[in-house]
């Protein structure tokens, strides 16, 4: 588009940074402060700002672009990514413009992608922009990646206004679906969702805490290495139970929901097929994006649910297919479930809303 060209020319002199109280850009004047201080000093410029101290940061930069295009009657939208990583919260913002179908990525403040990259769906752009944030940062496993689109913000607001005026944007659903399953009751109440141990400790949901918990306790005084070892299982308390979890399975150890890599079948055995006769089969998938925003921690357990086993990842349930993940299934056994590999996820709050599920037909 000829407007994006003369758009890039425009910004030619500016630079990424901001100013420092001499009109210089801070990263090259007082590096030390710019990465100390960010947080404390900085404001969003107007575009008229930003066209005196031709410095700033891609969000001054994007709101430049808004300003210079749809004062020309061009419609933009503008998108906020940013990787969740614990306390460090890489992000980085910029515009898209559609035109006879095609849509164009408009880069000036990311020096390696400086420049316009045309693409023929919205989502193939943001999906490529979002692999290239992340091949860009060195992130832990667990950390999350979210792309909205937001609208104009308020000028001068600070760094973390900043970060919550883009959240209250429109997440932007890009992940491809890897979909785990869990076993629930047929006379279960789960109009609400899923809940924890945890979340019935907290909430006095006793009747079904005690019910849950009662296959745990023999397990707790003779398998697991506890300070309850030897105890008489009848004898454990509700807070004995769950510190007990805690102890044995890590901080998440009473707030995990169990689902399996692939839904089982009747076909596994007489014990599966008379236990799913009053089971209904419930479906999450944990690559969408609302989803991951309400999970805490992900476990993915040990090779045949045995600590000494190997450790999983998630690598190993991308890869298994349907045959070998029931491959080394025992329906001979009472406890026939620790045969399958499965995850444990705790959600925010220890629950799993039923908005996260979809039950499987």
């Amino acid at each position: 588009m000829k407007i994006l060209n003369e758009l890039i020319e425009v910004m030619k002199p500016f630079q990424y940074g901001f100013p420092d109280q001499d009109g210089s850009n801070m990263i090259e004047s007082n590096s030390l402060k710019y990465d100390r201080d960010f947080a404390r000093f900085y404001y969003l410029q107007t575009p008229e700002e930003l066209a005196l101290s031709q410095c700033g940061v891609c969000w001054d930069q994007v709101e430049f672009e808004r300003d210079f295009l749809e004062k020309r009657g061009v419609s933009v939208e503008t998108y906020f990514v940013c990787t969740y990583d614990g306390d460090n919260l890489p992000s980085h913002t910029f515009l898209v413009v559609e035109e006879n179908h095609q849509f164009y990525w408009f880069e000036h403040s990311w020096g390696e992608y400086k420049g316009i990259c045309k693409y023929d769906s919205l989502k193939n752009l943001l999906s490529d922009v979002k692999k290239k944030f992340i091949d860009s940062h060195s992130a832990s496993l667990d950390a999350y990646t979210f792309v909205y689109r937001y609208d104009k913000p308020q000028f001068h607001i600070s760094c973390m206004d900043f970060y919550k005026h883009a959240e209250r944007g429109s997440l932007m659903k890009l992940n491809e679906p890897f979909y785990f399953y869990h076993l629930a009751p047929k006379d279960a109440s789960i109009t609400t969702g899923l809940y924890s141990l945890a979340y019935m400790y907290r909430h006095k949901l006793f009747d079904l805490f005690d019910k849950a918990t009662e296959k745990y306790r023999a397990r707790i005084v003779g398998e697991w290495n506890t300070k309850y070892r030897g105890r008489n299982e009848t004898s454990l308390t509700r807070e004995e139970i769950m510190d007990a979890l805690i102890s044995f399975r890590g901080e998440y150890g009473s707030e995990y929901i169990y689902f399996f890599r692939y839904p089982p079948k009747k076909s596994l055995g007489e014990r599966m097929a008379k236990i799913l006769e009053n089971k209904i089969i419930l479906r999450i998938n944990i690559q969408d994006e609302e989803v991951q925003k309400g999970i805490q921690d992900i476990f993915y357990g040990y090779e045949g649910s045995c600590s000494d086993g190997k450790l999983l990842d998630k690598e190993y349930y991308l890869n298994v297919g349907e045959e070998e993940y029931f491959s080394k299934y025992d329906d001979s056994l009472e406890m026939n479930f620790v045969t399958l590999n499965h995850i444990a996820i705790s959600f925010q709050d220890g629950f799993c809303p039923i908005t996260f599920l979809e039950q499987e037909k």
